[in-house]
């Protein structure tokens, strides 16, 4: 049976977003007081054993409306469904299930501060990111980015008549079970509207 529409939204959006907000909320923020954020020497990077996606593996092109990414040595993708801006037009949220399993996708919202996307645009470096992989079988996130872990995103290209984002993404996300894994070789294309 279909969902409605207002159901997928909060789901994919409204949720991850409040986890975020929620599991991050009462944390230091390491820029207050100078120092910078954890890098991979110091952090608990742990090698999990997770299945590529058979249809990531070797998949080097990116069509519109998709993302993909490594999770250590294991390929992911799928397609982003949705892709919201804000009024202002500095943060923007896209997400979409995995190619291989519907019950699991992405979400990723970006804050863009100081930039805003008003106008053609190349090489913006997000000012924060939120990274979510989530899965709706388990009984919480398979990963999820915390702010005083190191994680980047790059708008490579921006064209405003169009809205079409062109971007990549890296970094270091926490398992549900706290332990610290590797995104590379993130990338993303979807439309802004």
């Amino acid at each position: 049976m279909r969902k409605l529409w207002w159901k997928n939204y909060w789901e994919h959006f409204i949720l991850p977003f409040l986890a975020f907000i929620l599991i991050t909320g009462c944390q230091k923020e390491y820029s207050y007081e100078g120092s910078p954020a954890p890098v991979a020497d110091t952090l608990p990077i742990t090698q999990i054993d997770f299945p590529s996606c058979s249809n990531c593996i070797n998949n080097d092109s990116l069509a519109l409306w998709s993302w993909k990414f490594k999770l250590n040595n294991a390929s992911l993708c799928g397609q982003a469904d949705t892709a919201i801006i804000n009024i202002e037009r500095s943060s923007f949220t896209f997400f979409g299930p995995s190619t291989c399993s519907v019950d699991s996708g992405l979400v990723i919202t970006v804050y863009l501060n100081p930039w805003v996307l008003d106008s053609d645009r190349s090489n913006i470096n997000a000012g924060m990111v939120a990274f979510y992989y989530y899965d709706h079988i388990g009984s919480s996130y398979i990963l999820m980015s915390q702010p005083n872990t190191a994680f980047t995103l790059t708008i490579e290209n921006y064209d405003n008549q169009t809205g079409l984002t062109v971007g990549k993404f890296s970094g270091y996300a926490y398992l549900a079970n706290g332990n610290v894994a590797t995104i590379s070789d993130g990338r993303f294309k979807v439309k802004l509207r």
